[in-house]
């Protein structure tokens, strides 16, 4: 049997990378794409067997965009994966702190460092495709000014130096990843699910889907709202529900009917571990 084909946002070693070997073993075939969309389109047109993005961050939050891609490419979130992220600033051999002009990263790398960036002067902070390909640039470069915040392991891969360790804004921290499929296949084990719904502009609706949650004793682990495109004054709501009887979850589908426009199941899965 062959391996699979696993589409991610970045190069090989970034978290994106690291994020999917977790989730599938290091016997995968990786296709590097150079957005969130690129990942999806390739899934959508069976380019790719499984899809993986970030959807938040313990200390940058959450990526909106991706909530909509999923929807927009009707995607299905099979598992989730929880990568420990680590970041240290990161430059050739022999640079020091103080010869650094421009750190370049992914934004949410960055996003993640905003004490130590706003510690430095005159030193521009740069967003770039992702920190492998940022560490890629710097290791071709033929000067000291560029460094990279990124982790471990694009250290080891593109012999660069650690400048300063731990620049994160907090020390533990994690990223989640959503694992993507094409199609509906979920796990029986199952005791997770993702969904999207609009309420209706009432008064009150929301929190009577609130209210249908608890009483079916849905465990309601996130809440996020998401503009909806072309629409300023409407949001909808992504909710990641924990369960024990799949059966109850549809039931609790059924009852928050009457208080929606509209409602979806992006994905029936198996909870990750922060922890771990």
């Amino acid at each position: 049997m062959r391996n699979h084909v696993v589409a991610i946002q970045g190069s090989v070693s970034s978290f994106h990378d690291l994020a999917a070997k977790k989730y599938f073993g290091e016997d995968i075939n990786i296709v590097e794409c150079n957005s969130f969309r690129d990942v999806c389109d390739q899934l959508s047109k069976n380019q790719v067997d499984y899809g993986i993005i970030a959807i938040e961050n313990k200390v940058a939050g959450s990526i909106l965009l991706n909530y909509q891609l999923i929807d927009e490419f009707d995607l299905s979130i099979i598992g989730e994966s929880y990568l420990p992220i680590e970041l240290h600033l990161l430059g050739k051999k022999g640079t020091k702190i103080n010869d650094i002009k421009e750190i370049i990263s992914h934004p949410m790398a960055l996003g993640q460092c905003q004490y130590f960036l706003t510690s430095l002067e005159n030193v521009t902070a740069t967003e770039y495709r992702d920190t492998a390909t940022s560490a890629q640039l710097i290791s071709k470069e033929n000067d000291n000014h560029l460094a990279v915040i990124a982790g471990p392991m694009i250290e080891e891969r593109y012999n660069l130096e650690r400048i300063v360790d731990n620049v994160g804004d907090e020390k533990i921290n994690y990223t989640r990843f959503y694992i993507l499929s094409k199609g509906n296949d979920y796990d029986e084990n199952s005791d997770k699910a993702s969904i999207t719904l609009q309420t209706k502009n009432e008064i009150g609706c929301l929190s009577d889907v609130l209210n249908i949650l608890k009483k079916n004793k849905i465990n309601l682990t996130k809440i996020q709202s998401v503009p909806i495109p072309h629409n300023t004054s409407a949001y909808a709501f992504h909710l990641d529900l924990e369960f024990i009887d799949k059966q109850l979850l549809e039931q609790t589908m059924k009852e928050i009917d009457p208080y929606v426009i509209s409602q979806k199941i992006l994905g029936i899965y198996k909870k990750g571990n922060s922890e771990n």
